[in-house]
């Protein structure tokens, strides 16, 4: 069972145009939470995760895709977060699926 009281290795937020925006990375495991074409802030559901992947979402956004077999839930991040992120989540989630065409 992971450690809950464990600090984050990498927490990074943003609010971007009225939309809310967490990812948690710990060791084990990652938390993300998203406002962002949703009617509230919701936790991503990780237990059902089958794949994530980071795109472009504007000039000065990127969004963390996490896919669901019923959803697709973005988590937008400043630009300059991208790499970190990526970094961070190859770590703890493996490799990202290919990029939406």
């Amino acid at each position: 069972m992971p450690d809950r009281s464990a600090s984050p290795t990498l927490d990074l937020q943003l609010t971007w145009r009225g939309a809310f925006g967490r990812v948690r990375v710990f060791a084990d495991r990652v938390h993300a939470e998203t406002s962002y074409e949703r009617d509230a802030l919701q936790p991503v559901p990780m237990d059902a995760l089958r794949g994530w992947r980071i795109q472009p979402c504007d000039f000065d956004a990127v969004c963390v895709e996490f896919l669901t077999p019923d959803d697709t839930w973005r988590v937008l991040l400043d630009t300059s977060d991208e790499q970190v992120a990526a970094l961070a989540l190859r770590r703890v989630l493996g490799q990202p699926v290919p990029a939406d065409s």
